[in-house]
């Protein structure tokens, strides 16, 4: 069985993700490939060169604010009023510094598991996938280099932005490669809680809008394959359902337990363009909660040490229970 890690975007929410490794170390999952996208494209790159979950949880909760990234608040003000060439409102040096010396590069280049990550190519507005044969810490940075935020970042002499603009969960390697299971670690719980808090504000309805982004192109690419993950509390577009555009289900390895078991199948000759390829063992593992938007950029040893306690704990209850649902160990 292939196996893949899917890390999403999410500022300094990754930590997150830390917890999660942590819990699958525990439990010998281990995969082939590790997609990462933008923070998710940090671990990835972490994980692939080796380092351990302490040093990992180490990066997180001792860097802080000023190792990640100086504000040039007069500088991004001026570009504002008088209308001259972008500045960014933050300088990532710190960060890149760090980075470097906390990554081992070459030792990433002989990984035995496939380390992809992805940014955007602002020549083509395309998103591009990147493995560790040619990953540097340009190619990482690019990776999360937050519109405006962050400084965009040269590969070759072409800007890149942060790959979560387009695909901040990058599923479509795993998909690609035939991976069998996969186990997808977002930053929001947006589309894997039952019910999400209606906004009452302002500042509510731009946290829902920030977090849908955050998910968007997942649920696409799911609904997109032809069926939502496994353990997806919030099935795909009803539209969807309705006309039966879900694939048979003798081709599925695992079937939602939220559609209805009695729909009629898809043409059983498999020749609707859903029926061409097997479907993967897709695992979600969100936070269970809103964050808020302050959690993006909040890098205080505090978030970081909840967080990774929430990675573990909801790694382990969300495990436990697709394991109950479909009676497999993982």
């Amino acid at each position: 069985m292939k196996k893949a890690l899917i890390l999403s975007g999410g500022g300094s929410r990754g930590s997150f993700q830390v917890g999660v490794w942590k819990y699958l170390k525990e439990i010998n999952w281990y995969p082939d490939m590790i997609c990462g996208t933008s923070v998710g494209a940090i671990n990835a790159v972490a994980i692939g060169c080796g380092l351990t979950v302490k040093q990992l949880s180490d990066i997180w909760v001792k860097s802080g604010r000023r190792k990640i990234y100086s504000l040039k608040l007069l500088d991004f003000a001026a570009n504002i009023l008088l209308r001259k060439r972008l500045v960014p409102l933050m300088d990532t040096t710190p960060f890149k510094s760090m980075l470097q010396s906390s990554v081992d590069f070459g030792r990433l280049k002989k990984s035995n598991i496939e380390i992809i990550i992805s940014a955007v190519n602002l020549h083509t507005a395309l998103p591009e996938f990147f493995n560790q044969n040619e990953i540097t810490i340009d190619h990482v940075m690019a990776s999360g280099s937050m519109p405006v935020i962050f400084p965009s970042q040269m590969i070759d002499g072409v800007p890149y932005w942060d790959g979560g603009i387009m695909a901040n969960i990058p599923l479509l390697p795993a998909l690609a490669r035939g991976m069998n299971e996969i186990i997808v670690v977002p930053l929001s719980p947006v589309g894997h809680v039952h019910r999400l808090p209606e906004p009452r504000s302002l500042m509510d309805a731009g946290e829902h809008l920030m977090e849908q982004s955050l998910v968007s192109s997942y649920q696409s690419t799911l609904m997109g394959y032809g069926s939502p993950g496994i353990n997806d509390l919030v099935p795909g577009s009803s539209y969807l359902r309705k006309k039966n555009m879900y694939r048979n289900e003798a081709l599925n390895m695992y079937r939602n337990p939220s559609l209805n078991p009695d729909d009629p199948p898809l043409n059983p000759a498999g020749q609707d363009h859903l029926q061409t390829h097997a479907t993967p063992r897709i695992i979600t593992i969100a936070p269970s909660k809103m964050l808020g938007i302050p959690s993006l950029l909040n890098f205080t040893p505090e978030q970081a040490n909840s967080l990774m306690a929430q990675g573990y704990d909801n790694a382990r209850s969300q495990l436990k229970e697709i394991s109950r649902l479909y009676k497999k160990t993982l």
